[in-house]
This record gives C-alpha cells, structure tokens and sequence, in this order.
C-alpha cells in the first residue's frame, strides 16, 4: 500500500501544467477545436432568440435587482442542452488525452496514438463518469433522509428543515461521502488508460489514503481558487481599460473569450490532479498484476 506525498504532488501538478500548458493544447486539440465550433454554432443560432436576451438582460442586472424570468422557448432550451452534452462528451475526449499525455507521455500522431476527436477510451470514460455519478447520488439518498428524519427528532416532529442535530448529521455523512468520493474518482485515469474503471476495484486499490487524497483536492482546489481570482481581478482591468461600458456586448463577449485559456487550465488543473494521484498510489502501466510500479514523475511531466 504507496501512500500519496500530497504537498510534493500538489506541486508538481501546478508547475505540470504551467509548463506544458501549450502541450496540453496540442495533445488535445481535435476536441477542443470541436468544442469551439460548437459553441460558435450554438451561440450563432441562439443569438436572435428569446433566451439569449434573457440572458443578455440577466448579466447585465445589477446586484440585488430581481432576475427577469427565463423564457419559454423549447426550441432553444433543446439546442442548449443538446450543446451541453455534445461538450461535455468532447470535454471527456480531451481529459483522455490529458491523462494518457501525463501517465504515458503519449502525444497524438506520435508513436501510433490515433488523431481523432473521439476515440475508444473516451466512451469508457463517459461510462466510468456516468458510473461515479449513480454511486454518489444513491449515496446521497440515505444522507438526506438520515437528516430530515434527525431533523424531525430534534424538532420535536414540528416544524421544517434539518434542524441542529439533523444539520450535524448532514455534514458529518457529506465528510464520509467526500472521503469516498476522492477515492473512486482515481477509477477516472484508469478508464482513460483502457482499464474497466473499476468503481470497487478502485475503493480497494486506494486504501489508506482517503484523509490524504482529501487534504490533495483541497489544496489544490484552493491553490487554484488564488489563480483564478488573480486572474479575474487583470481581467476586470482589461476590461475596464478597453469598454467605458463593462455590462456591454462587446465586454461581455471579450470576457467570455478571454476566460478560456483560464477554463482550460483549470481543466487541465484537476485532469493532472487524478493522474498525478493514479500514479502515486496505484502506479504507471508496465508493473506486474495486482502490483503498483515505483512512482517517478509521469512521462508528460
């Protein structure tokens, strides 16, 4: 059983990333050029429609106006979530890229790695995010009823809510429900590498590192949270500097444009993070069955 060295992996996916951020780019830039067109297109048919008015309208609301109702408009309430799935679908193809770029320094087009938008491993991906997604939501369902049901105790069986013995309750499962999410979210890496992205076979594999994997996705969540609030706040003044009218289209659709490459890296933030995690504790590809391999820095880091 490897244990996870958080602060060392910590460090080494933020300067991963940073310093083959444009590689990231390349390694999947097939799907992130179909994301692109799609978004394109779906914004260019929803332009003139109802709801991308309210939409328009609701960005530009000041702070504690009350928020217009949204539309009733089917037809682009199906084209959006058509381009919701079609995105995350091609978000799925680039985290496999990622993963595969990090654990096995695999770059498309090179060494027989396929150059296509979507590939066999990117459905077993989607399949294993489908199955993390049932897990956490049937664990979610005894969470809530333990809590109402404590809730109603400790009120008495009056009143509504989860009241404080219910709220103790809550937090205390949604602890245990994050110890276990960190853990089976690791079966991510191993479908993108060809594996089943066994949910049990990755409970089992990580083993003794549920407080270390949780204490990884904090820091490096807050880490990010720094990054990205410095970057909100040069972009602010960007935009300040180039519109004397910051709620306008052409401020709107220049931050939207320049919040990508920080999108992007934020992806790229948390598909290192489980890579990284794989390898520390379960180990590169190549080890004998049932056996991690020695933890050396990925290929693609």
């Amino acid at each position: 059983m490897r244990k996870l060295p958080v602060i060392r992996s910590v460090s080494e996916v933020f300067s991963g990333v940073t310093r083959h951020y444009f590689e990231l780019l390349g390694v999947a830039a097939f799907p992130i050029l179909a994301t692109l067109v799609v978004i394109m297109l779906s914004g260019f048919l929803l332009w003139d429609t109802d709801l991308a008015r309210w939409y328009m309208t609701l960005a530009s609301q000041p702070t504690g106006g009350e928020p217009p109702l949204p539309p009733s408009d089917p037809g682009a309430w199906v084209l959006v979530f058509v381009s919701v799935v079609l995105i995350g679908l091609l978000f799925a193809a680039c985290a496999v890229r990622w993963h595969r770029f990090v654990l096995l320094g695999e770059r498309p087009g090179a060494g027989g790695a396929p150059l296509a938008i979507w590939r066999g491993e990117d459905g077993r991906y989607v399949i294993t995010i489908l199955k993390l997604s049932l897990v956490m939501a049937f664990a979610m369902i005894p969470v809530m009823a333990g809590s109402a049901i404590a809730g109603y105790v400790s009120n008495g069986g009056e009143g509504t809510g989860f009241g404080a013995l219910g709220a103790i309750l809550f937090l205390g499962i949604f602890l245990l429900l994050m110890l276990l999410f960190v853990r089976i979210s690791i079966a991510l890496p191993d479908a993108a590498l060809g594996g089943r992205g066994s949910v049990r076979a990755t409970f089992s594999r990580t083993e003794g590192n549920s407080w270390r994997l949780l204490g990884y996705n904090f820091l490096v969540q807050l880490v990010l949270m720094v990054i990205s609030l410095v970057y909100s706040l040069l972009l602010m003044l960007v935009i300040a500097a180039l519109f004397s009218d910051r709620t306008g289209t052409g401020a709107t659709l220049t931050s939207v444009l320049l919040n990508i490459p920080m999108y992007l890296y934020s992806s790229m933030v948390g598909v290192t993070m489980l890579s990284v995690a794989y390898r520390e504790i379960v180990g590169l590809p190549g080890g004998h069955e049932g056996e991690a391999t020695a933890a050396e820095p990925s290929p693609g880091l």
